[in-house]
């Protein structure tokens, strides 16, 4: 799925591809209106979260939002960026789990299955277009969270390029500056992935469900279900991890551990961490979690991996049960 994201993408992932082209070509057919209409919608909605999200990390023009320009950025980018990535999550799964009733209803399935691999192809590429279709909204959520990293390393420049060794002071275990800085650029990257490997995820369990509930009304309810579900699960461990950071429950070091790296890798995608003044005070708070960086670039990277499995998987049922 990474080669899939870089420059040398698969045959079926590229613009010029058939099925990529006729994915694409069923947006642009859509009329001016609507296409202005959505913009204008998309523009206003990002205003007044932005704005909300200044209202918020000022207190509601109470106070300045943080004692430095990183702290600010993260205290307004933060509830923005959060609330634009459920967006991003639950419209990756909507946009792909409507293949096969799409495709039943314009004739054209029982065509693609009785090419070979066609059904393949096909559902590929649907999930591939998933990723043209929600480019401005997930470059949106990746240039900010470029922009979070970029204010980590200027945070780093502090007190003589010396903020590093202040950080990881009487954390345990106990690590050298390099080793702090590699394992922090781990976070980094991590966090640079998780929205990607996350969006082709949901596009991919969105294939699952047209490939196997193809009724309508157990396709809604199915989809309502997830959606349910995983807003609970992520407000569960917001919730959880906010009570936790500002001492309202305590917790053993093991399950505190598994909380605040829950919460990293599935509710926010490591976006708060992108904060190393806050960042630190975890490490300072839970031993082992300045390793938080490779165990979240392992989940986004097993993230890819099933992601790809359900891919497969899909194809073998869309081929085996039509």
């Amino acid at each position: 799925m990474l080669q899939r994201l870089g420059m040398e993408l698969p045959e079926w992932a590229r613009t010029g591809h058939p099925h990529i082209r006729y994915e694409l070509g069923q947006v642009k057919r859509v009329s001016r209106r609507v296409k202005y209409g959505q913009a204008v919608g998309f523009s206003l909605l990002i205003v007044l979260l932005f704005v909300g999200g200044y209202f918020i990390g000022t207190n509601f023009l109470q106070s300045v939002p943080g004692q430095s320009l990183t702290e600010s950025a993260m205290a307004i980018l933060f509830w923005p960026t959060f609330i634009l990535q459920i967006i991003l999550q639950f419209a990756a799964m909507t946009l792909t789990v409507n293949t096969v009733s799409e495709q039943k209803r314009r004739l054209t399935w029982d065509n693609l299955r009785a090419t070979e691999g066609g059904a393949g192809v096909a559902l590929r590429a649907k999930w591939a277009s998933v990723y043209y279709r929600l480019r401005l909204l997930l470059g949106l959520v990746v240039i900010i969270r470029v922009g979070l990293v970029l204010g980590i390393l200027y945070d780093l420049t502090a007190f003589q390029g010396r903020y590093i060794d202040l950080l990881i002071n009487n954390i345990t275990p106990e690590v050298s500056p390099i080793v702090g800085a590699l394992l922090l650029a781990f976070l980094m990257t991590a966090a640079l992935l998780l929205p990607l490997t996350a969006v082709g995820m949901q596009a991919a369990i969105g294939l699952l469900i047209a490939v196997n509930i193809q009724q309508r009304v157990y396709n809604v309810m199915t989809q309502l279900i997830i959606i349910i579900v995983r807003l609970l699960v992520i407000v569960g461990l917001t919730l959880a991890t906010t009570q936790f950071i500002n001492n309202q429950i305590t917790l053993g070091d093991a399950p505190a551990w598994l909380l605040t790296g829950a919460y990293a890798a599935i509710g926010d995608w490591g976006l708060r961490f992108l904060h190393v003044g806050f960042y630190s005070e975890i490490w300072a708070t839970i031993p082992y979690t300045i390793f938080f960086g490779i165990a979240l670039l392992i989940f986004a990277l097993a993230q890819s991996l099933v992601t790809e499995w359900i891919l497969a998987f899909s194809i073998r049922r869309a081929e085996r049960i039509g």
